[in-house]
């Protein structure tokens, strides 16, 4: 259960997580923010005890405005469908806490019990819809990524992701515009600046992903090879798979090349040829 170990300085909060607090109080609305709340911390409970099943290391949880963001040691350089279905649990606890609080609001209860459960019922069904979103830093978004990763070079995944991002969230506007959706403005500005900010960040993370294949070496990846022609290996590596590449009938380990590109062992022979069975 390492991963489940919260220290203290692994848990941080967000300023926008205390300016929503601050305005459900002096709004009036503290109770339906209780229930949020609860619902948002056994969303992240949910994501928490799949990344144990998996032996993921937690390094940083951090709340914000509308939920909780998760970083984990080498998460970057773990195989597709573990991040997928972690991203995917926390959603499937609000699933499965919908049809209890289903169940309950069809017995026969006072009126003040059904009062919480329709407030259970509505945070479940708000945090479902608005965590599939595919827009940063939403599961959504890394649920697309997990998806495009098993089938394209992380770069390009990366790029395809910065461009649907822009096409989405202009689409968002557009609709919050000309139906004028006042009350989802808050929303809509935290869903704008962190699109723009991962869309900036983009080529940062490609390095960190690098980064993480280097130092956090994971040799249970499935394995894939890739031919390169005049390609840059950078622009062929795959997340998700531990990667080989072949050029001149030759292989090159993802390891080697990144050793070369860190600097740390320049004397590394990169031409190895490729043994037949």
């Amino acid at each position: 259960m390492e991963g489940l170990r919260l220290h203290k300085n692994k848990i941080k909060f967000e300023p926008s997580y205390y300016i929503v607090t601050l305005l459900a109080i002096l709004t009036g609305y503290f109770n339906q923010y209780i229930v949020f709340a609860i619902s948002i911390l056994l969303h992240e409970c949910g994501h928490l005890l799949m990344a144990s099943f998996f032996k993921w290391e937690l390094d940083e949880l951090k709340f914000f405005a509308f939920g909780g963001q998760m970083r984990f040691k080498g998460e970057l350089n773990k195989a597709n469908k573990e991040d997928l279905l972690i991203s995917s649990a926390g959603v499937m606890v609000n699933l499965m806490l919908l049809s209890i609080f289903l169940y309950f609001a069809q017995l026969e209860v006072s009126g003040i019990q059904l009062k919480w459960i329709n407030s259970f019922i509505w945070a479940q069904c708000f945090i479902i819809v608005f965590n599939l979103i595919p827009l940063p830093p939403l599961d959504g978004s890394r649920i697309l990524g997990d998806i495009l990763s098993c089938f394209f070079p992380y770069r390009y995944s990366l790029r395809i992701i910065c461009y649907f991002n822009i096409v989405f969230i202009s689409f968002i506007v557009l609709l919050t515009i000309l139906y004028d959706f006042r009350q989802f403005y808050l929303i809509l500005g935290f869903l704008f600046y962190s699109t723009v900010k991962f869309n900036q960040n983009a080529q940062y993370l490609f390095q960190r992903f690098l980064l993480h294949k280097k130092m956090y070496r994971n040799v249970d990846l499935p394995r894939k090879i890739t031919i390169l022609c005049d390609d840059s290996w950078e622009d062929k590596i795959y997340r998700g798979y531990l990667n080989m590449f072949q050029f001149n009938e030759r292989f090159h380990d993802e390891l080697t090349w990144l050793q070369l590109k860190f600097r740390e062992n320049n004397k590394v022979i990169i031409d190895v040829k490729i043994k037949s069975d």
